[in-house]
């Protein structure tokens, strides 16, 4: 008889944008030091609720980011979520859009409130949220970076962290 692998079937899938290495790195010690050891900082576009189970979704994902030109980000002011999440506002049109298009391209039910895009820096597990100075945010940080692919992060059942398992590269710009 031949053994065969377990097959892992996520938990949780998301689909993100990332910023480029340095400003992940920067993000990751902030995000530690506020009490989030494992950050992974990312710009989700689509959270795990609204993925898909089945069907050809990655199929759909795939089409819009070929049909995505690259665009601009940038990492702006600290706000909050109900005091429950403190996350840079990220400022660029390009999210929007391509929110946009996903939620076509996915057949997403309307939401019941407005996308925001933003990076969150803590969310409060137990307690209260940490307050955090944008000062404490390094400006290497808040400069533009041009976002050039959509990245889908899974994690699988039990506490692993999430993981980038696929990237969908945006179109060469015209």
């Amino acid at each position: 008889m031949v053994a065969r692998d377990p097959v892992v079937v996520p938990d949780s899938r998301y689909l993100a944008l990332q910023p480029p290495p340095d400003v992940s790195d920067a993000l990751a010690r902030v995000m530690a030091s506020l009490g989030t050891p494992d950050a992974l900082p990312h710009v989700t576009v689509v959270a795990p609720p609204e993925i898909p189970r089945a069907g050809p979704w990655l199929d759909a994902v795939r089409a819009v980011a070929r049909a995505t030109t690259p665009f601009p980000l940038r990492l702006g002011a600290v706000a909050s979520f109900d005091e429950r999440v403190r996350y840079l506002r990220v400022e660029g049109e390009g999210v929007d859009a391509l929110r946009a298009a996903l939620e076509v391209a996915l057949g997403l039910a309307p939401r019941s409130r407005p996308f925001v895009p933003h990076l969150t820096l803590v969310v409060a597990r137990r307690g209260t949220l940490p307050t955090v100075d944008l000062a404490a945010i390094p400006e290497s940080v808040r400069r533009p970076f041009v976002a050039t692919a959509l990245g889908l992060f899974e994690r699988p059942q039990g506490p692993a962290p999430y993981a980038r398992t696929r990237t969908f590269a945006f179109a060469a710009q015209r």
